[in-house]
């Protein structure tokens, strides 16, 4: 009876946010539509709601246009700043030279490096956004597989884990510490501060990281990686016989000795396409396409063999023969040698999301792409449907071209280069990148500015100086964090000023009655862990912060430790693909399953969990 009357005491709106707010996690938890269709949704569902059916607490009418004040936040102001300075990090290659001492350091010595390629990712994570660094860390893990085949798959989630670990230190560290530390701020809460709560993260970290360097690689044996060796990766591939071609008017049987035969031919096809039978006499015209399959090097050696061009995806329009537009790149010198290579599609690609043939990529970069590795999967996409393959993140697409064309690529933001050999054209500004962020980060934990202003003030110095060029700006930015942070934003006040969050809290105390406060802490950190590892994580804070703050009020305790209960068990993202976006990306470089995630995770969180609840219990004296 008294939940039926506190259900009562709400109001419609209150009944109705509680309502979008079940319907939007089961959105995301279905994970059918994408997130920023969701954010987007929910965010318009809420102003129609309060605009036709006006609110007015207390006599005092509320502004239904308050749910866009998110778009100004300093939260998302921060975020945002802080993305366009880790992407600083990127298209400089300022993390270049940590990787290269890590993979010099593997040669000598192996354990050595794992606590390196463990620890030290950790401690980085802290200041810098967690997917540059994973980002930039899977090319070289992927390049110790070389020597053995299971490294990666050993090391590439206990890695990922790491920085996870490190984000959660301090208020920078992600997205989601930010939004926790900003909403508790607004509720009346003391501003946190940068360090004020690394101490407690860097003491739980410490079983936390023994355990990922002991003890998940041994669990991860049994992995092999989707690319063991990234020069073995298989690619369905055309080559195109044109007049000059050393396979013109030659028999099929002939083309292939010219091969040593080490060449497969699966189709051949003629015109508009027109398959010809695959007979050892069949002759090849001008204008006939093998379609082949194999390594990158094999396909370029089968290029030079027969004197055919691989040939690029889509309609002629997408081939690179037309002009640039005006702000693509100029066209590339005949003399060039292209060279072919793999490129990972990074999260602000402006390829994810999107098809081959409608971004136009082959005339924009003067690059053909010739293969692409499914994100998730080992087996190449078809021949016939690259085009029009919609992209993710993690997705691995094999390109050729010239050098400078793959280069200009990689520094707009299109994706990582798998070569190491690839370098990065803007490294003499990767000084100045590392050393505004560290500027950024030490005048914010002094208190000198705000965190917000600090970071908006390092993005205009390296734009100044010529780092970074106002398109990195825009491939950093992405639209799914900005939709997601303010309609999260927008539903954590819908929840507050509707009473939402104390009937939530009410219930919350009702089921747990007979705990004490450090068990309910402990109580509120996993179910937050849990939620997030099914939710987004950046929702799932700004519900549970004004919830964490109205339970302390309730049971008449400091509200500080309630809060860092929630920030915590959002950044316990161990247990599924989904959890975190860089948990995707490691899926697919090393081929993890959804069973590996939860054996490994499953762990880790609960160590995690248990220190941080002890910790944080004895730390405020509960």
């Amino acid at each position: 009876m008294a939940d039926a009357n506190a259900l009562t005491a709400l109001g419609f709106h209150g009944i109705a946010v509680l309502a979008v707010t079940v319907l939007v996690f089961g959105l995301y938890i279905w994970d059918r539509y994408a997130i920023t269709s969701v954010s987007f949704a929910l965010l318009a569902t809420l102003v129609l709601l309060f605009s036709l059916f006006p609110y007015a607490p207390g006599g005092v009418p509320f502004d239904p246009f308050a749910f866009f004040m998110g778009f100004g936040h300093p939260a998302l102001v921060a975020i945002c700043a802080l993305m366009i300075l880790g992407h600083a990090l990127v298209v400089t290659g300022a993390l270049s030279p940590l990787t290269r001492k890590l993979s010099a350091l593997f040669e000598r010595h192996p354990r050595l490096a794992l606590v390196g390629i463990i620890v030290s990712p950790a401690l980085a994570s802290g200041f810098v956004n967690d997917t540059p660094i994973v980002v930039m860390l899977i090319p070289l893990i992927m390049g110790l597989s070389l020597s053995n085949g299971k490294v990666a798959g050993q090391i590439l989630m206990p890695m990922n884990f790491a920085v996870l670990i490190g984000g959660m230190a301090t208020t920078i560290g992600t997205s989601t510490n930010l939004i926790v530390v900003s909403l508790a701020a607004d509720l009346g809460l003391r501003q946190i501060g940068m360090f004020d709560f690394y101490p407690m993260v860097a003491l739980a970290a410490v079983p936390g990281l023994i355990y990922l360097g002991l003890v998940a690689p041994h669990l991860l044996r049994h992995v092999k990686p989707a690319l063991p060796d990234r020069e073995q990766a298989v690619f369905e591939a055309e080559l195109l016989v044109d007049a000059d071609s050393t396979a013109l008017d030659k028999t099929l049987i002939e083309v292939l000795e010219l091969t040593h035969r080490d060449m497969e031919v699966h189709r051949i096809v003629r015109g508009e396409g027109l398959e010809l039978s695959r007979l050892p006499s069949t002759q090849l015209r001008e204008g006939d396409r093998l379609v082949i399959r194999g390594t990158a090097a094999q396909l370029k050696e089968w290029e030079a063999l027969l004197g055919a061009d691989l040939h690029g995806v889509g309609d002629s329009s997408l081939q690179p023969t037309l002009a640039h537009p005006d702000n693509g790149p100029e066209p590339a010198s005949e003399t060039e040698e292209d060279i072919l290579e793999q490129m990972i599609i990074t999260q602000g690609s402006y390829l994810a999301g999107h098809t081959l043939r409608s971004t136009r990529f082959a005339l924009l970069y003067d690059l053909i792409v010739v293969g692409i590795r499914r994100h998730g999967s080992t087996a190449q996409v078809r021949r016939a449907d690259l085009a029009d393959t919609r992209l993710s993140v993690g997705d691995v697409l094999l390109v050729q071209g010239p050098r400078e064309r793959i280069l200009d690529a990689q520094m707009h933001g299109v994706g990582l280069s798998l070569n190491s050999g690839i370098t990065i054209p803007r490294r003499r500004y990767s000084t100045l990148a590392i050393v505004t962020l560290a500027a950024v980060v030490l005048v914010s934990a002094l208190k000198i500015i705000p965190i917000g202003l600090a970071a908006v003030l390092g993005v205009g110095i390296l734009v100044v100086a010529g780092c970074l060029r106002w398109d990195d700006i825009t491939q950093a930015l992405s639209v799914k964090v900005i939709l997601l942070v303010v309609s999260s934003l927008a539903l954590g006040l819908a929840l507050t000023a509707t009473g939402g969050t104390h009937f939530l809290a009410g219930l919350l105390i009702e089921a747990a009655a007979m705990l004490d406060t450090g068990w309910f802490i402990a109580l509120l950190m996993l179910m937050m862990g849990i939620l997030t590892n099914f939710v987004s994580n950046n929702a799932a804070a700004a519900v549970g912060t004004p919830i964490a703050i109205e339970v302390a009020r309730l049971l008449g305790a400091p509200a500080e430790p309630f809060v860092l209960a929630v920030l915590f068990g959002c950044n316990l993202c161990y247990l599924t693909p989904m959890g975190y976006q860089t948990n995707l990306l490691v899926m697919n470089s090393a081929g993890y399953r959804f069973g590996d995630f939860v054996k490994v995770g499953a762990p880790l969180f609960l160590i995690m969990w248990a220190a941080l609840s002890l910790i944080l219990v004895r730390s405020y004296g509960l």
